[in-house]
């Protein structure tokens, strides 16, 4: 029979309010990992391009590393390590090792510049790191802010390995795990899509009340199966995917980077049973399928990270003839689903929204004034809850917070029956002469166009309306978009003022480190040529 761990929701303290939370004996998320090695030993936990591992193996290198840490680098608790590493054996290691010790990870993206690397280890005093040896060069002038550094695989001379620090580790004492759920565990950093990025502090209490509203909506137990092509430095791929799957027994798939090719082989192969990604990797996954690809064994499919159409969600189920698709709804700095749409949303009148809200968490929609507003009234959504952080990184941003509550500056609704439907962000709204635009919508119905890879809607400047809507579309590869064709289309399907004024067709659209549009970069660009344009007449 399989093993279903099953947690009751009791009312807890912090920072002076109550909250729903899952009642755990756990204190540190490496517990997860020790448990789960106790009771699959021997099943396999991580398979990478390189190697696998079994429970038992697992836990034996990630307590021989913490030892190496602890014993022979005196990493102690309140200490940061950035992680600067690829989806692997060797990034589950260490992740849980530092964590074992009471030490912090700062987790990097690894498509981040070398400046924009430098930045975050400097902004969280981040001492000491662990990377490729395929992002040294980007690391490489940082070296003088860092006490020491070790790499995940290959090492220039001078430079230790993990696999060599595990060999020294394993001869050295065990460490204690250090049990408070109160330390950080992560400080994961935002996308930035405004400007710097910013810290958000994730304790063990909010990873672990975060992973559990997975685990808990889909009935999950050690026979899943995932493959984890998203990277683990962002919190989709780690407290979604990674750590949920530790901490029931299941098998994770570890691909390096994200293709969808590969993805797509890698779930023909190891048969699995859940995927779980952002809107941007289902485009792109939908659009690769071949007849060499069997997705019959997926059951389950989560999305979320960004406004997915439904058309590609029914192309992606019409493959995957099994799987019941699930829209969620989170951020960064919430740790976990804030919302979750528990049946398969295209058997529902209501499949645009994202669900309703989680066990251990509370959702409010609040007007300018932070007064709540009633169901089927548009605001801003606001989070409180146990997976929800209370602050960011050095006391950055403290106007996100309002009496507990964590603004999203995303703009939505209730409807009368609970379920949350996200209408824009509330700085991607367009205020065409007094009347509202939402340029997500305006966005779905351009991708329902077809031969539309991607579309980004904002706001420029207007002398007459203040602001009206552009587009830049990006199309299919060998497809040919007629502006003139595309406007009258939407003419028909949206009202007029909805319609944007400026269409530009490009091979891409600028992005940040998550693969999110920065529609504020086009938003200046366009405004810039909208001045010159003026200067001229």
């Amino acid at each position: 029979m399989p093993y279903k761990q099953k947690f009751p929701l009791e009312k807890t303290a912090s920072g002076g309010k109550e909250y729903l939370a899952y009642k755990m004996p756990y204190c540190n998320l490496y517990e997860t990992l020790e448990a789960s090695a106790k009771r699959f030993s021997d099943k396999v936990a991580v398979v990478d391009v390189a190697s696998r591992v079994t429970y038992r193996e697992l836990q034996q290198k990630t307590d021989a590393f913490a030892a190496y840490l602890y014993h022979y680098k005196h990493i102690r608790q309140g200490d940061r390590i950035a992680l600067v590493m690829v989806n692997s054996i060797e990034f589950c290691v260490c992740f849980y090792a530092i964590l074992k010790i009471g030490a912090t990870v700062v987790s990097v993206n690894t498509k981040l510049s070398g400046d924009e690397m430098g930045y975050i280890l400097s902004d969280a005093h981040a001492n000491y790191a662990i990377t490729d040896r395929a992002w040294y060069n980007k690391l490489e002038n940082h070296r003088p802010q860092l006490d020491w550094l070790i790499f995940s695989d290959t090492a220039p001379d001078g430079f230790s390995t993990v696999a060599e620090a595990i060999e020294t580790g394993a001869k050295l004492p065990d460490t204690p795990t250090v049990r408070d759920d109160s330390l950080p565990a992560d400080i994961m950093y935002t996308s930035g899509t405004t400007g710097r990025p910013k810290g958000a502090v994730m304790t063990h209490f909010n990873l672990l009340q975060g992973l559990y509203v997975y685990v808990e909506a889909d009935d999950m137990d050690e026979r899943e199966i995932t493959v984890l092509s998203v990277p683990a430095f962002h919190i989709t791929g780690l407290n979604n995917v990674l750590t949920v799957f530790i901490f029931i027994g299941g098998t994770i798939v570890m691909l390096p980077f994200f293709n969808a090719e590969k993805t797509l082989d890698a779930i023909t192969e190891y048969r699995a049973t859940y995927f779980h990604a952002v809107a941007t990797v289902f485009m792109m996954l939908e659009g690769a399928v071949t007849e060499k690809h069997d997705l019959s064994s997926l059951r389950t499919a989560l999305c979320g990270g960004g406004f997915i159409s439904r058309e590609t969600i029914r192309n992606f189920c019409a493959k995957a003839v099994n799987c019941r698709f699930h829209p969620v709804y989170g951020m960064t700095e919430t740790s976990g689903a804030g919302t979750y749409f528990s049946g398969h949303c295209l058997d529902s009148s209501i499949e645009d929204s994202c669900g309703k809200v989680s066990a251990n968490c509370e959702i409010q929609i609040v007007n300018e004034n932070n007064v709540a507003l009633p169901a089927n009234t548009m605001g801003e959504i606001c989070f409180r809850g146990s997976f929800v952080i209370d602050h960011y990184l050095n006391g950055v941003s403290p106007d996100s917070f309002t009496d507990g509550w964590l603004h999203s500056g995303d703009v939505g609704y209730f409807d009368e029956n609970g379920y949350l439907f996200i209408k824009d962000r509330i700085k991607d709204m367009i205020n065409r002469g007094g009347e509202k635009i939402f340029s997500l919508a305006v966005e779905d119905v351009i991708m329902k166009y077809g031969g539309i890879k991607q579309a980004a809607v904002f706001g420029v400047q207007d002398d007459l309306y203040g602001e009206v809507p552009a587009a830049v579309i990006v199309p299919e590869s060998g497809v040919s978009i007629s502006i003139d064709s595309l406007r009258t289309y939407l003419r028909d399907h949206i009202a007029h003022y909805k319609v944007p004024v400026i269409f530009e067709i490009r091979d891409r659209l600028p992005v940040t480190a998550s693969g999110k549009p920065r529609k504020f970069e086009l938003r200046q660009e366009f405004n810039r040529k909208r001045q010159r344009e003026s200067v001229k007449l």
